[in-house]
């Protein structure tokens, strides 16, 4: 005797084995907060945080919306330097 199942029938159940594991995945991040376990973990340090003056500066803008305060905050910006480390970015991404 052979049992013959459906092409349909096999799709359905890979759909479905897909969305097990997508809820697994999400239970174990989201609600068992797995994601944060390698910081628990003997040895870990974060990366550094490095300052940056100009990030500083751009985090002092005004909170008010009005035009005035808007222009004041754009002419105050200074993205001249921007690119300023793109070299070294480059460089550590030609690393991997």
């Amino acid at each position: 005797m052979q049992i013959k199942i459906s092409k349909g029938f096999l799709t359905l159940w890979l759909i479905l084995a897909m969305a097990v594991v997508a809820a697994i995945a999400i239970i174990a991040f989201g609600v068992l907060d797995l994601g944060k376990l390698k910081e628990s973990l003997p040895g870990y340090s974060p990366a550094p945080v490095i300052k940056d003056s100009q990030v500083e500066s751009l985090q002092k803008l005004s909170s008010s919306d009005e035009i005035v305060d808007v222009e004041k905050d754009l002419n105050n910006t200074n993205l001249n330097d921007l690119d300023e480390e793109l070299p070294q970015v480059d460089q550590a991404l030609n690393e991997f």
